[in-house]
């Protein structure tokens, strides 16, 4: 039998106990199952009169660490009972510090946040599982941290939170003060950690030595950093935090877990990540050698001698408690959960009815006696003897010697699962409210504008040739970064380096071919592909002022972007707004109209909306919609899905038209990214810039999404108040990387092969904004229109040719308007979800006989593909 601690282990866990016996007062009593336990009055963490849990300060000691464990993430009394016994640590024992199973680098950049004034709240959302910070059983924790009365540390080398995504932008500003950092290939530890962040594994065409070679460099240069004082202990923790992640990523190269499903995944295979947790938990209690800690995880993680249990998989485990216990003794105390009944599962899962304890289990046994809640000391009443414990571990018996597993167990009754805190509203491009940690978010987001700047680099094969050539600069002989060289015929093409270096994979029989490059700013030429390196020379292209005298202006495209970033919080709405709302969609397959729809809606943008799918684990503010009327006018032979109507979410959904809100291109941080050309300056009534702009790497960092090999475009500013009044954006697919993972993991049972089924020869989107200024004198989304193609097959089935559309046009609506109730019902999962609403809302024809329809704006690129 495998048990499925792969699960538990991954996504993470919780805590203790709940539930109340009506006991005034602690005692001891010998029961008629001949067991010495003390009844627990009450699981409330309101509850401060802590003399039933008195008996705590004999049984846990001088102990240092204090692990309070739970059998899964599903049981929310626990979660309660566990509050008041982190507040009983904390206030009558001195413990000073909770420490959760979430990420080692999260939690410490939460801790640093916290002390800056960000709400504990907001901290702990960004940076602990989901499962836990997104319960009503878990507030009274939150506000103990936000009181400051303790601490927090993460043990877990997985990144857990959306802090993760700002990992390697905060270890680039640490150590941008040496100049040897330089060589740290920034861009690439991003894609790699990215892609273990939320795979839970090591990207397919990427090399450990390429990864071990970046961070053994930013190691050196954190050994350096450490030799100062002042910036020590931030060094120390780097350093500490990079050996996590490069034990993890050998881990996941070396042993990927995601070829194995529930049923081959066994316990032994957490063993690296376990050693990991107890590495980061035994070097932060040498850096602080103060601190008493109360870890918060799975009881599987915390356990001690699981050796000893009867059964040959648990016998191979080695778990995070085995380490820790075998470093401290005693300074360690393990504190397991057990019940005989109730239900269990996780927030945003269905709940699971546990089965009645057998006749003889410690279960049974603990039931019989009466109290609702009550503690076990296992030494004292069981010594060396072996029995039958069935709802310890992820309610699967086994018989073991649980006295060296765990120090004791608080039992209750009966379990139930947690409860959700007022519901995060989902959107379209993150549809489910997921929060288990071991789930990927949605990925994969592309875009473009312009003619295509950047198409689709095409494998290498043994009918295949590589060109490689130089860009230059005809005026300064310098190298072009970034340029585009395609084939336009063939639908193939590549961007040269920030060198102007390119190599370029074509058929051999195209040798002689045209080859098209061309970059923003510079004239478009025409080479011929051969096999000989090719020296590409490109001629500035002058942009005219016209009549237009700008006086002491800087027409520098960087400066003018710092000025447009500058007045985001000016020029755009922060605070809430509600928005009427007039969408258009349509999806072909190769030459057939397969869907049509419009529909009307009303939608709530709140002020913290910032990242269009959610944030990590899709767990962060997002902006809430309301469907009121909507229209078929093509209906699609079978279900489109909900990931038909569009490629990747940019500019398919409400959530995702404003790029001004949600995209890392208008972020202080990301100047650095791009390279920006001035194209020109138009006269009109009002003076605009048009710069271009191009990704230098389009990776997560640059576009806020996963699997892209180019993001370009162009932006228009009025020179008046820096407002970026249009935007026009291209994403190319980097297909590459998502038909090698397709390839990878194909036939195979587990989430990956689900998400990727199919492999591509092309995948792009466009995506066209326009801002118009409300009464409120802030600039708002007036229009979006996404174009999508997407090329390929079906792993195993047929070719497909997708092209989608998806029109928006907003209205603001006056302050005050209230956000209309929803009219559709079904699956509280998805009825929130935009698509959901349009597919279930009630088509009133009265309505659209007299509604008037938006003028429509100027359309997208259009984008063509080779078809299959």
């Amino acid at each position: 039998m495998s048990v499925n601690f792969r699960w538990l282990v991954t996504s993470c866990i919780c805590l203790l106990l709940g539930l109340q016996t009506g006991l005034g007062q602690t005692v001891t009593t010998a029961g008629k199952a001949g067991l010495v336990v003390h009844p627990i009055r009450s699981s409330s963490a309101a509850d401060t009169s802590f003399a039933d849990l008195e008996f705590l300060r004999q049984e846990i000691g001088s102990a240092r660490v204090v692990f309070l464990g739970e059998p899964s993430h599903g049981e929310g009394n626990v979660f309660e009972a566990k509050a008041r016994l982190v507040r009983f640590l904390q206030q009558q024992m001195g413990f000073t510090t909770l420490g959760m199973e979430s990420g080692f680098y999260e939690m410490h950049k939460a801790q640093q946040q916290i002390a800056a004034g960000v709400p504990a709240q907001e901290a702990l959302q960004n940076s602990v599982f989901g499962i836990w910070t997104y319960t009503q059983e878990f507030q009274p924790v939150e506000d103990l941290v936000a009181a400051r009365k303790l601490r927090v540390m993460g043990f877990d080398p997985q990144l857990t939170g959306s802090y993760g995504e700002e990992l390697v932008d905060d270890l680039e500003v640490f150590l941008e003060s040496n100049k040897a950092s330089a060589a740290i290939n920034y861009d690439y530890l991003d894609e790699v950690l990215n892609f273990m962040q939320h795979f839970n594994g090591f990207p397919a065409g990427h090399t450990l030595a390429e990864w071990e070679k970046n961070l053994k460099l930013a190691d050196r240069l954190l050994a350096a950093a450490a030799a100062t004082p002042s910036r020590r202990v931030e060094a120390e923790h780097w350093r500490q935090t990079l050996r996590g992640l490069q034990a993890l990523a050998r881990d996941y190269a070396q042993n990927d877990p995601n070829v194995k499903d529930r049923e081959t995944f066994e316990a032994r295979d957490n063993n690296p990540r376990d050693a990991q947790m107890a590495d980061h938990l035994l070097w932060y209690l040498r850096q602080h050698p103060q601190e008493k800690i109360i870890c918060w995880g799975a009881t599987a993680h915390f356990s001690n001698q699981t050796q000893l249990i009867d059964n040959a998989e648990m016998q191979a485990f080695r778990p995070m408690g085995w380490h820790v216990k075998k470093a401290l003794g005693e300074q360690a105390y393990i504190l397991g959960t057990a019940t005989a009944g109730g239900s269990y599962g996780a927030v945003g899962e269905p709940a699971k009815a546990i089965s009645a304890p057998s006749a003889g289990s410690l279960e049974a046994r603990l039931d019989s006696l009466g109290p609702e809640m009550l503690f076990l000391n296992l030494r004292q009443n069981f010594g060396g003897k072996r029995f039958l414990a069935y709802s310890i571990l992820e309610y699967t018996p086994f018989t073991a010697e649980w006295a060296q597993v765990v120090d004791g167990v608080l039992f209750l009754k009966t379990t139930r699962p947690p409860r959700l805190q007022e519901p995060q509203t989902s959107n379209d491009a993150a549809p489910l409210a997921n929060k288990d940690p071991a789930r990927p978010s949605q990925l994969a987001n592309k875009s473009v504008s312009q003619p295509p700047l950047v198409l689709r680099q095409a494998p290498a094969s043994a009918a295949s040739f590589t060109v490689k050539g130089k860009v230059t600069d005809q005026k300064t002989r310098g190298p072009v970064p970034f340029a585009s060289v395609a084939l336009p015929g063939l639908g193939l093409g590549v961007m040269a380096d920030e060198q102007g270096n390119f190599a370029l994979t074509i058929p051999r029989a195209a040798l002689g071919a045209a080859m098209q490059v061309s970059s923003v700013g510079y004239a478009t030429i025409t080479a011929t592909t051969r096999a000989q390196p090719i020296a590409v020379v490109l001629a500035p292209q002058a942009y005219a002022l016209r009549d237009v005298q700008v006086r002491g202006e800087s027409l520098d495209p960087r400066r003018i972007m710092k000025k447009v970033l500058a007045a985001i919080p000016t020029n755009y709405e922060q605070n809430d707004y509600m928005a009427q709302l007039y969408t258009h969609r349509r999806v072909s397959n190769f030459d057939t109209l397969q869907h049509e729809i419009e529909y009307v809606s009303q939608i709530f943008e709140p002020a913290e909306h910032k990242h269009f799918a959610g944030g990590f684990l899709m767990l962060e503010v997002v902006q809430q919609h309301r469907v009121q009327e909507a229209q078929v006018l093509v209906t699609s032979k079978a279900p489109l899905g909900h990931f038909g109507w569009g490629e990747g979410g940019q500019g398919f959904y409400a959530s995702t038209a404003d790029p001004v809100r949600t995209s890392p291109l208008f972020k202080r941080g990301a100047l650095s990214k791009f390279a920006y050309h001035l194209d020109s300056v138009q006269e009109g009534p009002e003076t605009v810039y048009v710069i271009s702009f191009a990704a230098k790497r389009a990776n997560h960092r640059s576009t806020g999404t996963y699997l892209n090999s180019g993001f370009s475009g162009r932006l228009y500013v009025q020179q008046r108040d820096y407002a970026v009044v249009r935007y026009e954006a291209l994403w190319q697919g980097d297909t590459v990387q998502q038909n090698a993972v397709a390839h990878k993991y194909y036939g195979r049972q587990n989430q990956i092969a689900h998400l990727y089924t199919n492999v591509y020869s092309d995948q792009r989107t466009a995506h066209m904004v326009t801002y118009q200024k409300a009464a409120t004198g802030r600039y708002h989304v007036a229009s979006s229109v996404g174009q999508a193609v997407s090329a390929g097959r079906v792993l195993g089935k047929n070719p497909f040719y997708y092209q989608k559309a998806c029109e928006e046009y907003f209205s603001v609506l006056p302050p005050g308007t209230q956000l209309p109730p929803l009219t559709v019902t079904g699956d509280p999962r998805f009825v929130n979800s935009e698509i959901y609403q349009a597919d279930h809302t009630e088509y009133r024809p009265e309505f659209w006989r007299t509604y008037q329809r938006p003028t429509p704006a100027e359309p997208a690129p259009t984008l063509n593909a080779t078809k299959p």
